[in-house]
């Protein structure tokens, strides 16, 4: 018994929610008399949802009204300034280091494929970084550095990026 008025309650919050009224409950000023399976339950008006349900004469109740809520709005410029030293313009340099594993034409034909060089400008960066150690492929922005970057890498060339000030 104690279950179903717990069930009647929670679908009485539920039509609440709802916002509409699916029940009208006749105005009583005495206590509230249920009963089941020979038990006897009394209930107080003010605890009968009564009034938390539209009444017959229809006062008051309806459904309710949220306010929109508050929305911080972030500083764009703020947000642009902190990509910008992270990925900055035109300022990341990917080099190449010499690497006694893979051949001198495998490094070069994959400068031209993955950077897109030509033919002699391949050469000429695969022979500086093979006679000094490092050669500089080439400057670029920050999303095209990582790409050339890992696609080099995942050929298994040694290579790194690194930021470059503009004024230097």
């Amino acid at each position: 018994m104690i279950a179903s008025i717990v069930r009647l309650l929670a679908f009485a919050a539920m039509v609440l929610a709802m916002g509409t009224s699916a029940f009208i409950l006749p105005q009583t000023s005495g206590p509230i008399v249920a009963r089941g399976k020979g038990a006897l339950f009394t209930v107080h008006p003010s605890l009968a949802l009564s009034g938390a349900i539209a009444s017959s004469d229809g006062g008051g109740s309806g459904p309710a009204v949220l306010d929109k809520p508050e929305t911080i709005e972030k500083s764009r410029v703020e947000d642009s300034v902190k990509e910008k030293e992270k990925h900055g313009s035109e300022g990341w340099e990917v080099r190449l280091f010499n690497d006694p594993m893979n051949k001198r034409e495998f490094v070069a034909r994959c400068l031209t494929e993955i950077c897109g060089m030509s033919d002699g400008q391949s050469f000429q960066v695969m022979m500086q970084a093979h006679q000094s150690g490092v050669a500089v492929i080439g400057r670029y922005n920050f999303e095209l550095a990582e790409l050339y970057h890992n696609s080099l890498r995942d050929n298994g060339l040694l290579v790194d990026m690194r930021p470059v000030d503009d004024d230097a």
